[in-house]
């Protein structure tokens, strides 16, 4: 049989012809590698067809995060992303003796993975097929320098615990820990030495076991003659470090000077550093002396039922109401999905049957939810976008700052409302900067820049509002005013008083009631959130006594939070179990994700996944008290929790899943 082949990458039976192949062809972020169906994203959905302009890219991103629940996968690619040319291009690298087999097999061997079946292998798998790789001497010298980095980065993966993730997974579907530890990958992933590696908060996001793996590979990079700067709250590090930097005595205005330096040693000696306070004298736990104790098994428990969300194994998991909740498990184990994925939008589902804001999963459902009035999640996400929302507005007491603006004598005599003392309103506002405080500047081939108004200086008021005095101060006087000392300027005003201790209780005292939301860390938006919640969240409470205790005709709320420790130092997370207490006090439920030992120590009630990330959790590992949690062979939460707790006490959990499979296997 007579067969005609072309050497000029065309087809003379079909007559379709191919360029030349290009690395952009690879790539579902260029137009020209990305499948034409979903423009690289894997996924359909609705996007208006209007000239997008140069902002094209951020616009698309941005709708397909608002098409949550309404994408569809895309049937051309199946997932891949990738235009078909690209899916068809087979890397031949089978090993050397595979090249003089039978034609039958030397088929076969020439018949390498393809981009789509390296980006559906895991780390682990990648890592050993490209440590397999046998090339010939044309092959390998093009290969050369490009499999050893590849090794490196896929081997730096696997020390830090991400073995288990598959190449091509998308990043939204990560959770903060892998994503923290996939950048290090990309910066610590090469073989070098001599270089100064600055990190800022490696930590966040990562189990003690994670912690623990990250933490050896430092020391790795430490071996190999590099200096490393680690900005971070974490003990284990600071354990762990050669030299410490303590930075105080205070935050914001009480800060910026070098308290102690030395090793861990000198620090804990030193008695004006609250750090070495901290870790010199632990705090034994719970620190209220007990935890609550849990509801009787038929009643008080919400329970979420056949949650089967990524690599969840269709676990059936129990809460208590009225609890502190923590739900911890190594990273990847399934605690963002298990908690915001199912129980937030099973829990809205169930408490507002009207509301079609998240609808649950097919087939997730709730039980025990008929208490609940409100389900809140706290994130870290900002309080306010735009220089008009500061701390001091989205509590709710600048209106009662600009009632006592407005009953001044000056005030009245003028006519002034209390609108007038807003920089929302056109009345008292500057009219240069709009009560923004500053103006934007055009430049060109350079970012927008913000500088401060000239008109009003940065005051935000014009200055007939500014004439206005009360005790001494102007209204742009008190926004800046941090909240420690607007607590003492306040004395005499409950009203005001009491949302300015709560902040100051959360550890934000250092904070300026005006200080613009888009200047403000996700932990400091995080907290504030919750100080809001506190203030109307306790029923009857006044200054932190004579809450009402929860009783079964009480509706009350779900909070849920995640990873709310990330930023804080070790004093910090004290005040924010102290807010969380209080909120649980007041009759409420708080759900916590988190991998923090303090905090977990202090919930009444731990749920833990696992026993490991990825394909590898998915289950219940333990649930009970984190003393029962501490006594649990197979929990790495446990094991960590052990070293914190004293004494560990018997169990009152049950180290099994919940899951109907665990069920099953077990019957």
């Amino acid at each position: 049989t007579l067969t005609i082949h072309s050497t000029e990458r065309a087809c003379p039976k079909c007559s379709r012809s191919f360029s030349p192949l290009d690395p952009k062809q690879f790539s579902y972020n260029s137009s020209q590698g990305w499948c034409p169906k979903c423009r690289g994203f894997g996924e359909l959905f609705y996007l208006p067809d209007v000239d997008r302009g140069a902002d094209g890219e951020s616009i698309e991103e941005s709708w397909w995060r608002w098409q949550e629940g309404k994408r569809e996968a895309c049937p051309e690619c199946h997932g891949s992303r990738l235009r078909p040319e690209a899916r068809a291009v087979h890397l031949d690298v089978a090993p050397l003796e595979s090249k003089a087999a039978s034609s039958t097999a030397k088929k076969a061997a020439s018949s390498g993975p393809t981009l789509d079946d390296l980006g559906k292998m895991s780390v682990d798998r990648a890592l050993a097929w490209v440590s397999g790789i046998q090339l010939d001497d044309r092959s390998l010298r093009i290969a050369r320098d490009i499999l050893p980095e590849i090794r490196e980065r896929l081997h730096f993966l696997a020390e830090v615990g991400l073995g288990y993730l598959q190449l091509g997974r998308g990043v939204t579907t990560l959770s903060g820990g892998e994503a923290q530890r996939i950048r290090l990958a990309a910066q610590l992933g090469s073989n070098l030495s001599g270089v100064l590696y600055i990190l800022d908060e490696p930590t966040i996001g990562l189990h003690p076991r994670d912690n623990d793996q990250l933490l050896d590979s430092l020391m790795r990079l430490r071996a190999r003659g590099n200096s490393l700067v680690v900005v971070e709250h974490d003990e284990a590090t600071m354990r762990r470090a050669d030299w410490i930097l303590d930075l105080g005595p205070g935050a914001g205005v009480r800060g910026g000077e070098v308290v102690a330096a030395g090793t861990l040693d000198d620090l804990r000696r030193n008695p004006a550093s609250v750090t070495g306070r901290c870790l010199a004298h632990p705090v034994a736990f719970p620190s209220r002396g007990s935890r609550r104790i849990v509801p009787d098994p038929t009643a008080g428990w919400l329970t979420l039922h056949d949650a089967a969300v990524n690599n969840l194994r269709d676990l059936t998991v129990r809460i208590p109401l009225g609890r502190f909740v923590a739900v911890t498990g190594v990273s990847g184990s399934g605690k963002s999905t298990l908690v915001k994925e199912c129980l937030l939008p099973a829990v809205q589902a169930a408490v507002d049957r009207k509301s079609k804001a998240r609808t649950p999963r097919k087939g997730l459902r709730v039980t025990g939810a008929e208490s609940l009035q409100a389900v809140h999640e706290v994130d870290q996400s900002p309080i306010g976008r735009t220089p008009r929302s500061t701390p001091a507005t989205y509590v709710g007491f600048f209106d009662r700052i600009r009632e006592l603006f407005a009953s001044t004598q000056e005030a009245k005599m003028r006519g002034y409302t209390t609108s007038r003392f807003s920089f929302n309103s056109a009345q008292g506002r500057c009219p240069a900067c709009d009560g923004a405080g500053s103006t934007r500047l055009e430049m060109n081939f350079l970012p927008t820049a913000e500088v401060r108004c000239e008109t009003c200086g940065g005051r935000r008021f014009n200055p007939e509002t500014l004439d206005v005095h009360w005790n001494g101060k102007s209204i742009a006087d008190v926004l800046d005013l941090s909240v420690g000392e607007a607590i003492e300027f306040f004395s005499a005003h409950t009203l005001l008083r009491r949302p300015l201790e709560a902040l100051r209780d959360t550890g934000l005292d250092y904070l300026r009631l005006g200080q613009t939301s888009p200047t403000l860390s996700g932990g400091e938006a995080q907290r504030i959130k919750l100080v809001s919640h506190l203030l109307t969240g306790l029923r009857g409470a006044a200054a932190g006594a004579g809450l009402r205790q929860r009783t079964a005709a009480t509706r009350s709320d779900l909070f849920i939070l995640e990873e709310p420790t990330i930023g804080l130092h070790i004093e910090d997370v004290r005040r924010l179990v102290e807010v969380i207490q209080r909120l649980v006090d007041g009759g409420h439920t708080v759900v916590v994700i988190e991998h923090n030992l303090d905090l977990i120590a202090e919930a009444d009630w731990v749920l833990d996944l696992g026993p490991e990330g990825g394909a590898g959790g998915g289950s219940v590992v333990a649930e009970g008290t984190p003393e029962a949690i501490a006594a649990v062979a197979g929990s790495h939460t446990g094991r960590y929790l052990r070293e914190v707790l004293q004494p560990v006490t018997a169990p009152t959990a049950t180290p099994a899943s919940r899951g109907k499979r665990s069920r099953a296997a077990s019957s």
